[in-house]
């Protein structure tokens, strides 16, 4: 099939999908926006969804109701959104990092998607799964600081009784010591680039996470610039962390078909 054949619905996109950079540069060459069919792309700033979908004028209207056929938390995105949309079908990004304007262009524009793609955002990234956390800061694509480390944690134990007890024990420990050193080294390798890091995201369980954020004051504070979405590594180690560069700037696709 030729570029100029190939349709959103082509391209077998699944809600949610997540594609990096090189991906998803690839998705929209591929995409035929120069036929007869009607184009336009839509920028949304976080917080402008709201007034955006109360608007019913003629220039609008045509997103509003596309919009309204998505999930009311695909809306709510804390990066904001941007839609392409070719004839009937239209493509609805979640930018990696929150978009700064909106606009509405009755063309098929790709400019500021590619300028916030492009820019060099410097990033805190903390992964942690019991027994191995790694704590990382970015400059754009280039790691410029890390502390990777192990500390052992016992399964869970299947036992009752007071042998059962005494494990659990032992075990709240252990996390209680992968919590204590992994905050250490956010303090100390965010520390020296806290007037830098304009984003920080995390990897790992979530439930592992959220015991962190309780028992780290430093990250706590940094609730504000810390996004919700996580990066998906299952061994925190150094040799991840040159590849977690690329997961920086995924998006997340939906497609309106």
């Amino acid at each position: 099939m030729s570029k100029s054949d190939t349709t959103l619905q082509d391209l077998g996109i699944t809600p949610g999908q997540q594609v990096n950079r090189s991906e998803l540069d690839n998705l929209l060459t591929r995409i035929n926006s120069s036929s007869n069919q009607l184009v336009s792309s839509l920028y949304l700033k976080p917080g402008d969804q709201s007034n955006f979908m109360a608007a019913r004028d003629s220039a609008r209207l045509p997103w509003v109701e596309r919009l309204a056929t998505l999930d009311h938390k695909i809306l709510k995105s804390e990066t904001g959104l941007i839609g392409l949309s070719n004839g009937n079908q239209a493509l609805i990004i979640l930018p990696p990092f929150p978009l700064t304007d909106s606009e509405l262009f009755g063309t098929w524009n790709l400019q500021p998607l590619q300028d916030l793609l492009d820019k060099p955002y410097n990033v805190g990234v903390v992964l942690l799964r019991l027994g191995r956390f790694a704590v990382a800061v970015y400059e754009g694509d280039q790691l410029v600081s890390s502390k990777t480390d192990t500390r052992y944690v016992k399964g869970r134990h299947a036992a009752g009784g007071t042998s059962q007890k005494r494990y659990s024990r032992i075990r709240e420990g252990q996390i209680k010591l992968i919590y204590e050193k992994t905050c250490q080294a956010i303090k100390d390798q965010f520390t020296p680039h806290l007037g830098n890091i304009q984003f920080v995201l995390l990897g790992g369980e979530k439930f592992t996470l959220n015991g962190l954020v309780k028992k780290c004051p430093m990250l706590a504070g940094l609730e504000n610039i810390t996004l919700s979405r996580r990066l998906n590594v299952r061994n925190p180690k150094r040799d991840t962390l040159e590849s977690v560069a690329l997961s920086l700037k995924e998006s997340r696709l939906y497609p309106i078909l």
